[in-house]
């Protein structure tokens, strides 16, 4: 068939470790991460773990797993000289326009909206230079758009959620003056299709022209 085809598979986050505490064996365990190399990049899929009802993962994931996955991207795009795509439910709304009632009391306490994740999400891409793709091509202030609703509440048909998957590219993948090199990968586009809709996540697409 066409398309581009993958030349291997690996599985695990190879910068978390058992000395990482009891939390990143037992993260290890749930299998959350899968790296793809294609012929002119990388895509990592991943589900970050979530802190939690009570946030007593809280400090492990922005202190512990957010850290090791961004010296992931980076060694991983360092070594091959590949740019990387990170792809997946990072379980964190980054910014006001990424919820839905952003200015309601509870939401500094629940997982995935606290001011500690945001602010962990900013520092990683701050580090690596990595661009949220959707941001890139809407720009921050575009709202309305979501991926994840609640099914409990009765949340998809009112468009009342969070965006919570992203894809977070390498900066090469962006060339400033429109003309990359010969063969190099670049994306030309991101959005949510919120009429593809899995129990509770709505599809994500990112479109890159290789």
């Amino acid at each position: 068939g066409g398309g581009v085809k993958p030349v291997g598979v690996t599985y695990g986050l190879p910068t978390m470790s058992e000395v990482d505490g009891p939390i990143a064996v037992e993260a290890a365990l749930e299998g959350r991460t899968i790296t793809v190399e294609y012929p002119n990049f990388f895509v990592i899929g991943v589900y970050v773990p979530n802190s939690g009802d009570t946030l007593v993962r809280l400090d492990f994931r922005t202190q512990v797993w957010d850290r090791r996955l961004e010296e992931y991207m980076q060694d991983l795009e360092a070594k091959h000289k590949k740019p990387v795509i990170l792809c997946g439910d990072l379980n964190v709304a980054h910014l006001d326009s990424d919820i839905w009632n952003f200015d309601a009391k509870h939401i500094p306490k629940s997982a995935g909206t606290t001011p500690q994740e945001r602010q962990s999400f900013s520092e990683t891409l701050q580090k690596t230079g990595f661009k949220d793709a959707f941001r890139h091509f809407h720009g921050n202030d575009a709202s309305g758009w979501f991926s994840y609703f609640s099914v409990r509440a009765g949340n998809r048909p009112v468009n009342r959620g969070l965006r919570l998957d992203y894809f977070v590219c390498s900066p090469s993948l962006f060339p400033a003056d429109g003309a990359p090199a010969e063969g190099a990968a670049i994306v030309t586009g991101s959005t949510i299709l919120p009429e593809f809709v899995a129990l509770d996540h709505a599809a994500c697409l990112l479109s890159v022209k290789c």
